[in-house]
């Protein structure tokens, strides 16, 4: 099988299901700047006395109230949209430590927040149903420490596609740009010879430097020809193009 891989600079700092993003502003992450937490590598750190009072514990982070709301909001509304088989949301924190120059004995702690959210589309969904999710997120969320995944299985006619809009929450998406990357989707599900399909959007929304993932069962130049030329149709136009065969030739 050769693998066709549609790349442009890939960004970086766009949040990822592994990463962690923040705005301009920092919601969604915070620096703990009161809550001690003893600097126990210290080796010069007196040994501690009996008797002294244990530190309070302190709470267990939580993401910004007002952002919560948003992605509920978001979801709700998403789950209602035609086509939309099913949404699921999963948030995850990552803490890092620093060094407390006021207090020698504290580590100041901040929490770095992300939300996945999933969505299945039906098989026979189409293009504008595809579409319409990442803008509906992103007419409530002003986050970009969410990643969507959109799933649209595979149906007659048509392969499975996967779309992760990455860190892309804190603008307006406009319905003609999500629609011409689903439109775009579409016609390459639906392109003879093609067998996987998977699409990344960058924080950017410039489709130019996300990439497209592309598996074809023939490394036939006629057939690797005629799906470049499908491509050059569909919003992933002006995508860098690689390849490899799996002995790590270029095609």
């Amino acid at each position: 099988m050769l693998a066709l891989v549609c790349a442009g600079v890939l960004l970086t700092g766009c949040s990822t299901i592994e990463g962690f993003a923040q705005d301009a502003s920092g919601r969604g992450s915070s620096a703990s700047d009161e809550p001690c937490v003893p600097n126990e590598a210290r080796s010069d750190r007196a040994p501690k006395q009996s008797g002294t009072p244990t530190p309070t514990p302190t709470p267990t982070p939580t993401l910004d109230p007002r952002v919560a709301e948003e992605i509920r909001t978001a979801v709700h509304l998403v789950g209602a949209l035609r086509a939309v088989d099913s949404v699921s949301t999963s948030t995850s924190n990552a803490q890092s430590t620093a060094a407390d120059t006021d207090r020698p004995d504290c580590l100041l702690v901040s929490n770095h927040f992300s939300t996945v959210v999933t969505v299945a589309m039906s098989p026979g969904a189409s293009a504008a149903d595809a579409a319409a999710v990442p803008t509906t997120m992103a007419e409530h969320i002003a986050w970009t420490g969410v990643r969507l995944t959109l799933n649209v299985p595979a149906g007659p006619g048509h392969i499975a596609t996967v779309v992760h809009y990455d860190g892309t929450f804190d603008q307006t998406i406009p319905i003609e740009t999500s629609t011409g990357v689903a439109q775009g989707l579409s016609v390459l599900a639906a392109t003879p010879h093609v067998t996987s399909l998977e699409a990344s959007i960058p924080m950017t929304m410039r489709v130019d430097y996300g990439s497209l993932t592309i598996g074809v069962d023939s490394s036939d130049q006629g057939t690797l020809d005629a799906v470049r030329a499908v491509i050059d149709t569909t919003a992933f136009r002006d995508t860098t193009l690689h390849g490899s065969f799996g002995n790590g030739a270029k095609p």
